[in-house]
């Protein structure tokens, strides 16, 4: 067995145990993410514009971003993304996860720090605010709320695990190729936020190739990062008090977490709403109240554009934090939500977003549900649901000379 093998089985010795209880958490310590983090708070403020549709960092901030970290990325790229920099992206995905980075949509579409979530966080002491991005990160962070596919659904602390045993030898030196098993941006961005909590250290090229970033030269495990990896044993639980369990685990290290952020819980929203359904070009207006549920939206849809409502379906979203939702209908068994337990005025949907209600998995058809108005009134009287207006044919839902 390998040297970083014999950790999925060693156990907290001692020697450990004191590296962990002598390990000092201040913005540069263990690993520069609490320095870099508040620059990334600083720096979106009270809001930059994006044309994102899942609200990322706009394009023309991320060479100023890059430079504004303690240990920028050297590199000759003239368009970068966000995958360009994969501190940014992992910083960002710790944010969009703790939701203290979220996105509006009016007046402009923009990314902004939640005044409310920042005003928990600037209390936590340095401790707390370190374990609360690592317990972000590891149960709460998904690669949608930074535009990357689903690889494990919220499964971080997997990641996080796999990302580690790559390094078999204390250092792992690279050469001009890719390391193999870190081919991808995922892989890439779990490295750099091991670095940021300074289970590892990273070395890059001081200079880089014509039209490209410096290339990782090496990769540093520290005592830190194996006795960390070694006190996570057994912590990727399915509770859904995993934060819990962490910190039950880490106080005795840690005697300074004691507080974290306070997630807001979702919040029912009375009144009238008002959605814009298209279908390509044609599209129909649908009002309903908050109390109709969504099961009763999907069936006015389906009308609304004279089909049956014979198959299977679900609302497409993301939540607040940038993570996908899926909302099913009453033929999907195994689902975490369903359209059925879910009212108009329970959808996490801000005025001028949308969501997909995403028709007939043989044929697709996605329908645009763009919710384009609230009007403050009691919704609870009466349930009601009506087509207001119509601009287009509709297709034809079966092609019946293919039959």
């Amino acid at each position: 067995m390998n040297d970083i093998r014999k950790l999925l089985i060693a156990d907290i010795t001692p020697a450990r145990a004191s590296v962990l209880k002598g390990q000092a958490i201040d913005p540069l310590q263990p690993g520069p993410l609490l320095t870099n983090i508040a620059r990334l708070i600083e720096a979106i403020g009270t809001g930059v514009p994006t044309t994102s549709s899942i609200f990322a960092l706009p394009q023309s901030l991320l060479a100023e971003l890059n430079e504004s970290m303690v240990e920028p990325l050297p590199h000759d790229l003239k368009r970068p993304q966000l995958r360009s920099f994969p501190t940014l992206m992992g910083l960002f995905l710790l944010l969009r996860s703790t939701g203290l980075a979220i996105g509006v949509v009016k007046p402009k579409r923009t990314v902004l720090i939640d005044p409310a979530m920042l005003d928990q966080w600037l209390v936590l002491n340095p401790t707390e605010q370190y374990f609360t991005l690592m317990a972000s990160w590891l149960y709460d962070a998904t690669w949608e709320s930074v535009g990357q596919g689903s690889r494990m659904g919220s499964r971080m602390f997997y990641e996080m695990r796999n990302t580690y045993l790559i390094l078999d030898d204390r250092i792992t030196t690279l050469g001009p190729v890719r390391f193999g098993e870190m081919y991808g941006i995922e892989k890439w961005v779990s490295m750099e936020l091991l670095h940021q909590f300074g289970w590892i250290r990273m070395t890059y090229d001081t200079k880089s190739q014509p039209g490209k970033a410096a290339n990782l030269r090496e990769i540093h495990r520290t005592d830190f990062g194996d006795a960390m990896f070694v006190a996570m044993h057994g912590l990727d639980t399915l509770d859904k008090e995993k934060t819990k369990a962490l910190q039950a685990n880490m106080k005795k290290y840690f005697p300074n977490w004691k507080g974290t952020l306070t997630q807001p819980t979702a919040e029912y929203r009375d009144g009238r709403y008002t959605f814009k359904v298209s279908l390509g070009e044609t599209w129909r207006r649908i009002v309903a109240s908050a109390n109709v549920g969504l099961e009763q939206l999907a069936d006015a849809v389906l009308a609304a554009y004279n089909f049956d409502n014979e198959h299977m379906y679900q609302f497409e979203l993301r939540d607040p934090k940038g993570n996908g939702i899926q909302i099913v209908g009453p033929n999907i068994k195994d689902a975490e939500y369903f359209a059925d337990e879910f009212r108009v005025g329970d959808v996490p949907l801000v005025v001028g977003d949308s969501m997909i209600l995403h028709y007939d998995f043989r044929d697709d058809w996605l329908f645009k549900v763009n919710l384009e108005s609230v009007d403050e009134i009691d919704g609870r009287k009466a349930k009601s649901i009506k087509v207001t207006e119509k601009s287009g044919s509709a297709p034809k839902q079966y092609d019946h000379d293919l039959w």
